[in-house]
């Protein structure tokens, strides 16, 4: 009796599978040499992340935007759309177009709300103000007619984001970026003082001095400052409020040439007071003075603060 081949014995279905798995593995054997299978969303956005994080490093925003804009029309589930629009914000404020990018930013915290990078978003949006506000205004004649609301509104903005994220890593440049605008509107404040005092304007002299003594609490109250107000009292007949400027010099600056010569003013002008009392009128301090006469900065308190 003939022998029987191996194969021969083999049961249908074990053939049926094992010709199955030869033709999965020629097929799998075609497709290692065909065409390059397509990578998943998640690595395709990774590496558009970091190639836009490398043109942005290198200058190069225009391409660092075209990346940023098709990472963002992804698959909102991808975690890296949202640093994309951060991004993209980030871009625009490197382009000095800062209109445009505190709108980024915006839309950034509204579409992001409870994003640990919303803290910077508003550290930038308040920083992209200050980018607006001019930085030198003493050199933009005429500095009296400037229009600071720019340089005011920045200042609000940072102020409201040191108060509402004071232990943020950004709120010690915040602060540092707010005093800066003080310092700019205070030397606002003193061009314009100096405007009216050499063309002898002395009411606009004293008008102009309380405002600053008002608004900056912590600059203005100076010597300098002290007895140019004297002067101005003294030059629209406040002789009352000059002898009381002279006061105070003598006692917050005693060892000053000025505090030397405070006692001697202060004779003079109260004798000047005493005549005109002699002739009926009121020599120290007329009736008909305007309102900012109710106010004497020089007893205020101390503080620019936020």
């Amino acid at each position: 009796m003939a022998q029987r081949s191996p194969h021969s014995t083999m049961p249908k279905q074990v053939k049926r599978l094992t010709g199955v798995l030869l033709w999965l593995a020629v097929a799998l054997t075609l497709l290692a040499c065909g065409p390059e299978v397509a990578q998943p969303v998640g690595s395709e956005a990774e590496t558009l992340y970091h190639e836009s994080m490398e043109h942005l490093a290198g200058g190069s925003i225009l391409e660092a935007e075209q990346e940023l804009q098709k990472l963002v029309k992804m698959p909102s589930y991808v975690q890296l759309t949202a640093l994309a629009r951060l991004r993209l914000a980030d871009g625009l404020f490197q382009s000095r177009k800062y209109d445009e990018a505190i709108e980024a930013y915006h839309n950034f915290v509204q579409r992001h709300e409870g994003n640990d990078n919303v803290p910077y978003a508003m550290f930038m949006i308040a920083k992209s103000h200050y980018e607006l506000a001019p930085s030198d205004l003493w050199i933009l004649p005429p500095v009296y007619e400037l229009d600071l609301s720019p340089v005011q509104h920045a200042r609000t903005e940072l102020e409201k984001f040191v108060r509402t994220y004071p232990r943020s890593r950004f709120a010690t440049e915040a602060l540092g970026l707010r005093d800066h605008c003080i310092d700019l509107q205070y030397a606002h404040a003193r061009y314009v003082v100096k405007f009216y005092a050499e063309r002898k304007k002395w009411m606009g002299v004293v008008y102009r001095l309380h405002l600053a003594m008002q608004a900056f609490p912590d600059r203005a109250h100076t010597q300098e400052h002290y007895e140019l107000l004297a002067k101005a009292y003294e030059r629209i007949l406040w002789r009352q409020r000059a002898v009381e400027m002279w006061q105070a010099v003598a006692q917050r600056w005693p060892q000053s040439p000025a505090a030397v010569l405070a006692p001697g003013e202060i004779k003079r002008i109260q004798a000047e007071i005493d005549q005109a009392g002699q002739t009926g009128g009121d020599g120290a301090i007329p009736a008909d003075t305007a309102p900012t006469a109710a106010i004497k900065p020089e007893t205020m308190g101390e503080g620019d603060g936020a």
